[in-house]
Formats: structure tokens, sequence, C-alpha cells
């Protein structure tokens, strides 16, 4: 007892201490971790906020640089001059421009001093006034070099703009060089960030002819090179919680930032949603860091283990002496007989089998005498028992140790010469060839079982002649009708003959009907033979064949009573028991039926309906029911609502032993209310299911 405490307490110590080591270095390396991970997105984050500013400030002076160029042509000035305005050849510039720059979405509009764009490169749509944009309104009254992010007609973009002035210095319009983010967004690919970038939605109206044809909701999507599966989970996720962004996030593998776009007059025009995935983050110090610390655990759980493992063992070797002595005091304090054996031979036992065989007192005596204890197995005829033999080339012992579902005994006689029952139960001892086998003596309840049995048979043999009793009232009112035509018949021949009128013909007639007649009786006596046949074989037979047979003999007790009794169905069902049992149980049913129809009906409303379908029977009469309170009891022996003249409770009784005990199948009985012909009743449902 001192070791396995001991034991305990030192794996319960280590335990504790592994735990408490496992889960401070998880702790530790989760927040350490966490703060590492934070501390590279927030670079991560700065980097992407630098490398955007970069991009967008980068393609606003290239933006103006290009159209600081195009505003000293010449051409421009005569073209503006003579309004020749179809002769400006941008279109050309700008594809030059696409070919062999990243600028693939370069636009040229030409702007009047009025504001009206006179031409554009990338569509033929001009003449239209375009003073409602505050920065080229602005532009106009102040005639500086500038550059803006502006909503227009067509897209949300990136703008330069230079004046147009003739030689005597005299203002003509201005040249706006229009630029796109999607060269940012390929920027920042190449830095593996995707980025969407968003129009704010209050600027949807202006936005008559869209670039890209992409809208989120109501926010319109003006890089054409935007990632799509991101702009789908944008739509998914609601996308006005990540145009919120302070900082950033972390979301679906992703670190996701906000970048606001402004105007020049500091109102928010639109937003870079710029996306990067976390595998694309190098996070390779935090993975370098976790692998030293859990190394370093790791390394102080092998330490302390050895340290336990050496300390256990030294206690192990100290009481595994003490153990050893224990054993023989362990095994003789069972109640039962307990047996250590290879299958084969005895190894050891405990003083229980010394106590019922008083023949011998040592291990070795027992040896000697008997050599294993299945030598003394007797053999009861029966498969449960187990006998000194092999199975399937295992021994005894195997054999029940690999069936441990299987309920086995052994018989063995004791010294006074009476057999003596036992279950058997083995189990392996780990790492050896041995079994252990314990015998559990259960002598007093096989004598049980077996009185149990004796009374079964007895009350089945009583139910039987309750039934034949019932059966012989059927063949006398069967034979009742035939035995009275043939009285007649034989009458009448009698006084033909003695009034010598009785011809060939009359004679002949009379025969012939007491032939059928007597014939009707054998024919009777045929069908009753079955419940006289003692037969107890279990065959396969028809239910619906059975069920119609059965009522057939019933039909005299229906006429005379006065019970209408219908049978319908739906299938038939191949029963396999004894059918003898069967047609009793089912003759039980009604008879109870029929006691409470004369008992509790007038004639007129006496009704016994047999139903079999989807696989269940019901018995349904029309004799009030049962008495709630006792209707649960109606399946006990002995237990009758009728009087003694009538039964002594054994009917249902064998009903229930025949369908659930017998046959497993499930039975209820219930109190039921139906409409028969527009009329109301009140009766008792036998309900039999053979599903």
């Amino acid at each position: 007892m001192y070791s396995k405490k001991n034991t305990r307490i030192t794996i319960f110590s280590f335990l504790i201490l592994a735990i408490f080591i496992i889960v401070g270095t998880y702790y530790y390396i989760s927040n350490k971790q966490q703060n590492l991970l934070n501390s590279i997105y927030n670079s991560t984050n700065t980097n992407i906020i630098k490398l955007t500013e970069n991009f967008l400030e980068n393609k606003k002076n290239t933006t103006l640089s290009i159209a600081l160029s195009l505003s000293k042509e010449n051409k421009l000035f005569e073209y503006m001059n003579s309004q020749e305005y179809d002769k400006f050849e941008y279109t050309k510039l700008t594809e030059q421009i696409k070919q062999n720059t990243k600028f693939k979405n370069i636009w040229i509009q030409i702007v009047d001093k009025e504001g009206n764009s006179v031409y554009r490169s990338w569509t033929d749509k001009k003449g239209d006034n375009l003073l409602f944009r505050k920065d080229l309104k602005k532009f106009i009254e102040n005639r500086d070099i500038s550059t803006s992010i502006g909503v227009g007609l067509f897209s949300m973009t990136i703008k330069a703009r230079a004046p147009i002035f003739d030689t005597d210095n005299n203002f003509l319009g201005a040249i706006e060089v229009i630029s796109h983010f999607n060269s940012i967004a390929n920027d920042l690919k190449e830095n593996n960030i995707d980025s969407i970038v968003v129009t704010d939605k209050k600027y949807k109206e202006r936005i008559k002819f869209p670039h890209t044809n992409t809208f989120i909701n109501d926010y319109y999507i003006a890089n054409i090179n935007a990632n799509k599966d991101l702009i789908d989970y944008l739509q998914e996720n609601r996308i006005e919680k990540y145009l919120e962004i302070d900082g950033y996030i972390i979301e679906n593998d992703h670190l996701i930032s906000t970048y606001n776009l402004y105007n020049e007059r500091n109102e928010k025009l639109g937003y870079i949603l710029n996306f990067v995935k976390l595998k694309d983050i190098d996070v390779q110090m935090v993975k370098s860091f976790k692998v030293q610390i859990i190394m370093i655990s790791v390394i102080a759980l092998i330490i302390i283990f050895f340290s336990f493992l050496i300390y256990l063992y030294t206690s192990y070797l100290r009481q595994l002496k003490i153990q050893e002595n224990k054993k023989q005091s362990i095994l003789d304090s069972q109640q039962n007989i307990i047996v250590i054996t290879n299958g084969t031979n005895i190894i050891d036992a405990n003083q229980r089998l010394y106590e019922f065989f008083k023949d011998v007192s040592t291990l070795e005596q027992f040896k000697n005498k008997y050599i294993c204890i299945c030598k003394t197995f007797l053999n009861m005829d029966d498969e449960n028992y187990i006998i000194d033999k092999y199975y399937n080339g295992r021994n005894w012992a195997e054999y029940v140790l690999n069936n441990q579902d299987k309920n086995f005994r052994v018989a063995i006689k004791n010294m006074e010469n009476e057999i003596n029952h036992f279950s058997v139960k083995c189990s392996k001892i780990k790492d050896e060839n041995f079994i252990i086998a314990t015998f559990t003596d259960i002598t007093q309840e096989i004598f049980r079982i077996e009185e149990n049995k004796e009374k079964d048979r007895i009350l089945f043999q009583q139910s039987k002649i309750a039934a034949i009793t019932d059966i012989l009232k059927n063949i006398a009112h069967h034979w009742r009708q035939p035995l009275s035509v043939i009285s007649t018949i034989t009458s009448g021949m009698k006084l033909q003959k003695e009034l010598d009128i009785l011809d060939d013909k009359n004679f002949n007639e009379s025969c012939d009907a007491i032939i059928n007649n007597t014939t009707k009786l054998s024919d009777t006596i045929e069908d009753f033979t079955i419940f006289f046949n003692n037969d107890e074989k279990i065959t396969r037979f028809s239910l619906i064949e059975t069920l119609e047979n059965t009522k057939k003999i019933m039909d005299s007790t229906f006429e005379k009573e006065y019970i209408q009794c219908s049978f319908t169905y739906d299938n038939d069902f191949i029963l396999n028991a004894n059918k003898n049992d069967f047609s009793q149980a089912i003759l039980n049913i009604l008879d109870n039926s029929i006691h409470a129809l004369i008992t509790n009906q007038n004639q007129d409303d006496r009704f016994i309906f047999i139903e079999f379908k989807n696989n269940i029977l019901q018995i349904r009469d029309s004799g009030n029911g049962i008495d709630e309170n006792i209707i649960s009891k109606i399946f006990e022996p002995y237990f009758t609502t009728k009087h003694q003249s009538f039964g002594v409770g054994l009917g249902l009784y064998m009903v229930n032993e025949f369908f659930v005990k017998n046959l497993g199948y499930k039975i209820d009985i219930q109190n039921v209310t139906y409409t028969y012909k527009n009329k109301n009743y009140i009766g008792t449902n036998f309900i039999i299911d053979f599903n």
C-alpha cells in the first residue's frame, strides 16, 4: 500500500510539475509569439503605408511631368486658337506610353477656358462642362500647375493639369493628364500586396461611364486589375467594415489595412485596401524563438522525467519483494475460486480451491492428483458448459478468454458427490502467458432456474387444459347441427319405410345427405386435431392462413353469441415458431374479447376486428375496455377479471410468454374509442408488433 501510494504521489508530482512547465511554456510562447507577431505586423503595415504613399507620389509626379511636357507643344497653341480640336493626336501618344512604359491607362483631356471638355483621348465624348469638379474650377480661376485625386464621369483618377497660353500669354485652357491606380496596384503586387482601390459611395451618381464596371454595392472599384476573389470576399463580408480599419486586422489568412485617399481640400474620396497573405510575411524570427523555447522545455522535462524515473525504479525494487509476498494473500481473500493456469497445467490458486477439494491441502497435492482443474469438469450436454477438451485448437481457458461475450459455465462434483455449478470468466495477465480463471458458484441460481422452468411447464399445461375445454365446447357446437340433420333424415326414412312409401330416389337422396353431414363431422374433427397435438416442433408457417383457421374454429362461438368478427390484411407474414402455441395464443386473446362482449354489450353491438397491416396485428373489440387501474396487471399469472368458473388467469400470461419471452416481439394492450357504422364504441385493442 505504501509503495502504490508513494508511486502515485511521485507520478502526480511529476505530472503537476510537467503540466506547470508545459502550461508556463505555452503561455510564455503564446504571449511572446503574439508580441513578436504584432511587432512584425505593425512593421509590415508601416511598410505598406510607406510603399503606397511613395507609389502614389511617384504616380502624381510622373503624371505632372507628362502634362508639363505636353503643355509646351506649339501645335497645342495653334489648334486651341483655331479650335481645330479634331487634329489632336494624343491617342497615339497614350498608346506609345502604354507600349513602352508601365503606365497602361494614361488619358489626356483638353479643357477650354470656360471649363468645357473639347478633347478626350480615350473616348469621343466631348463638349460637356466640367466645372462641377472643384479641382478644375479652382485651376481655371488660378491657372496654377497642380495635381490632385478626383472623381469624374469615368472613374476616380490621378490628375495633373498645366495651363495653355498662346504666344501673347493669353489663357486658352488646360491640358489635363489623367492616370489610374492600376500601375500603383501592380507596383504593390510586386511587393506581395494585393490592392483594391475603392471610391466612396457618395460619388456613385457622379460616375456616369464607369471605366471598370465593377461595384461592391454602391462602392466603385477604380483599379481594373483588382483581385476578383478579394472583391467577392468584400462583397460577402460587408465592405464598410474594412473601410473603417484603424491600423490593420488579421482575417482570412491576410493582413488587411486601409489607406485613405483625399483631394486637395482634404475631402475623403476613396480608399486603397491592401491585402498581404500571412504566408508572405517573414515570421522566421517567431518560429526560431518558438523552437528554442520548446527545445529548452523538452530538455528540462526529459531531465525531470529521468530523475523521477530513477526514483520510481528504486522504490519499485524495494517494494517488489513485498508485493510478491502479498499476492497469495490477495488471492486467498477472494470469495470465488481463482486459478492461474496456462489451460493445461495449474500454476497457482487461492485457498478457496482447497476448501472445495477437501482431499488436497496444497498446490502440489492438487497437481499430483488432478493435474488441471479442467480434469474435474463434467459433461452436461450443454454448449454453455465447458469440458476438458480443445475448441478450434485452443484449450478451455483460451476459448473462454477469446469469447468474453458468452456466459460459460462448468459443473464440478464436490467431495460429497454433489454437482456444483460455476460461472467462468477468464482474463489475461499482462505480458505473461498465464490466464486467470475465476469460478463463481451459481448452484443455487441454477436450482431456481430449474424450479421456474417447472412452474412455467405447469402453467402451460393448465392453460392448455383450459383451451381444450373451450375447444371441446366448440366441437360440440359444430357437431350439433350435422347430428340433428342426420337424426331428422333417419327418422324420416324410418317413417317412410313403415308407411311403405320409401322409394329408391328418396332413399338415395337421404343417404347422400347423411354422408355429407358425416363428412362435415369428420372435417370438424380434422380442424380441431391441431389443438390436441402435442407436437413441439418449430416450423415456418403462414400467419394469415393460421389466423383464418383459428377464426374458422371460433365461428360457431361467434354465431352462438351474436358476435360479428371480421379479418382484414395487406400482406402475409411467415412466422418461425410453434404453430400450435401461436394458434392457442390467438384463441386466448379472442376468448378474452368474447367474454368482454357477452358480459358488457347487447347482441347488436358485439364486434371483433382482426387487422394485420405493416406487419402489426391488432385485435380490437367493442367490449367497453379494461379498467385502467388493472390494465397493467393483465399479463401476470393467475390475474383474471373473470369469475372462477370462466378462467384461472393464465390466458394472457401465456400470450405474453409466447410472443415476448419466446419470440422477442413487442405486445401492447390499450383501451380505444372508435366509430363503426356511425356509432361510437369503446373497447380493447391488443397489438402485436412483428417488425
